[in-house]
C-alpha cells in the first residue's frame, strides 16, 4: 500500500472511531437507566407514589434498602436485580429518600 493509501484510511478511520467512541458514551448513562427520576417514576411512583410517601421506610438503612430493590419483596414488589445495576439501586434509594422531605 503506498502511503497516500494509508493516509487516506487514518483519516477516515480516525474520525469515525471518535464518533463511535463518543456516540456510545453519551448515550449509555440514559440506556442504563442512570436518569433515576425517570426511573422512578417509570419504575416505582405507582406504587410508592410522587414522593415516595406510600410503603417506603426512609429510616432504614441504605444497605438494606438497596438489598429491597435488587430482590424484591413478595408478592408485591418485584425483584430489579436483572433491570438495575447495585450502583443505579443506590441512587434510587437516595432519591426516594430525598423526596420525601
Amino acid at each position: 500500500m503506498n502511503k497516500g493509501v494509508k493516509l487516506a484510511i487514518v483519516l477516515l478511520a480516525v474520525p469515525a472511531l471518535a464518533v463511535i467512541l463518543l456516540t456510545s458514551t453519551a448515550a449509555s448513562p440514559r440506556a442504563q437507566g442512570d436518569d433515576i427520576a425517570g426511573v422512578y417514576k417509570a419504575k416505582c411512583a405507582a406504587c410508592h407514589g410522587a414522593k415516595a410517601e406510600k410503603s417506603f421506610d426512609a429510616t432504614k438503612a441504605d444497605e438494606l434498602l438497596v438489598d429491597v430493590v435488587i430482590k424484591g419483596v413478595k408478592p408485591k414488589m418485584p425483584s430489579y436485580d436483572q433491570k438495575l445495576t447495585p450502583e443505579q439501586a443506590k441512587a434510587l434509594v437516595s432519591f426516594m429518600k430525598s423526596a420525601g422531605k
